[in-house]
Formats: C-alpha cells, structure tokens, sequence
C-alpha cells in the first residue's frame, strides 16, 4: 500500500477533481449513495474510508455526525476546511480505525482497490459499525471481458490500485468476514437489476449489513 505522501495534491488532481467531467460524474455517484444510505439509515454517525477532501462527506452532513480518516495529510487538512465540526484523522485502515465511537454507516469510496490486505480492511470496518450497520463499498472490479478492456483504458492508469477483484469476488470476501449483502450494481447503477444481469462497468457498488 502506498505512504500518505503518495496521496498529495497532485493526485487528488488526478482522481477526485472538483470541476470538470469526472468531478460531475463523482457528484451524481456520490449524490445516489446518499440515497442508497438514506433509505436504510436516516441518521446516526458516519464515517467516510478514505474522506479525501472531504466532498462526500459533506452531502451527508444534514443528517449524519461526520468522521472521517485518509491516508493523506493533504486530504485531512483540505477537508477540515471544508467540514469544521467533522472529526478527522490521519490514518490507514489496514492499522485499525482510531476512534472509540461505534459507527451506523461506514463509507469507503474507491479505497479497497488500493489495499494489499483487502480482508484487514473489512475486519476493521466491522469492529467499529454497530449490529445492523451500513457498509457502502464502491470500488472498481473486473468480471468479464468488457470490463477488463474498460479497466485497462482507464482505472488501470492509477499505479496504486492493487486489488482487483470481482463484484463477486468482493461480495464473498465481505460475506467472510461478517457482511450480508444488501444491494450491488454496477455503473450507472440506477436500474440496478438490469446492470447486475449486464455488468458492462467496472465501477462496483456494495451496500452491506454487519450480520
């Protein structure tokens, strides 16, 4: 797994943009797991895996007490000056959570890809969400041909991605270690039905209950 610095400025300019086409496109991504969210858990505290600068946690802070924890101490101290009344550390999840508060929602956006011990990271989710709690996965995956073409054209530029696994393989390694699967699809996930049976997209999503 890379070190904090590897996540400075420069490559938040790369993966999380705030204008721009992906920056739309990571608007409406994060704008429909809110929904996925909000079904379940209407309120509670929220932590956000790998928070970044800080942008998804703020379409959650009507509802929800916001924590968060990145590897980068760029992302963290960005964040902070977004989201003032957010608890935030500096962290990797592969060393354990650092806070003593159970969670209802636990978020980890485009961060198990990066992980060389993806079971670690769930058993360190599931030690801080509550009985019932909310795990929202996205990650992207490589299931078929198409996929793999989509992946290596894009997602595959990134050099910190690591783990590439399935939807499926993702889903039974969560079922492993303590989830139950609620919900999955793929991108563009609305129709959620219609892309489990035509997994076409890369980009995965996961919705999870600690069982």
């Amino acid at each position: 797994m890379a070190s904090g610095e590897t996540y400075s400025e420069e490559y938040y300019r790369f993966s999380r943009p705030e204008a721009g086409a992906k920056g739309v496109v990571d608007k409406v991504r994060d704008g429909y797991i809110r929904r996925q969210i909000l079904r379940r858990v209407p309120r509670g505290r929220l932590l956000d895996v790998g928070c970044g600068l800080g942008l998804f946690l703020e379409t959650m802070a009507g509802e929800f007490e916001l924590y968060g924890i990145d590897l980068s101490p760029y992302a963290v101290e960005r964040a902070a000056r977004r989201l003032p009344a957010a608890v935030l550390r500096v962290g990797s999840l592969t060393d354990g959570l650092p806070f003593e508060e159970m969670f209802d929602v636990v978020t980890a956006i485009n961060i198990f890809e990066h992980l060389d011990d993806p079971a670690a990271g769930l058993d360190a989710v599931r030690a801080r969400l509550r009985v019932g709690g909310l795990l929202v996965a996205h990650l992207p995956t490589i299931g078929n041909r198409v996929q793999a073409r989509l992946y290596s054209g894009s997602y595959a530029a990134d050099p910190t991605h690591v783990y590439r696994p399935s939807g499926r393989e993702f889903s039974a390694l969560a079922a492993q270690h303590g989830f139950s699967c609620v919900s999955s699809s793929f991108a563009p996930f609305v129709g959620a039905a219609l892309w489990r049976a035509l997994p076409w997209h890369p980009a995965f999503l996961g919705v999870y209950r600690v069982v």
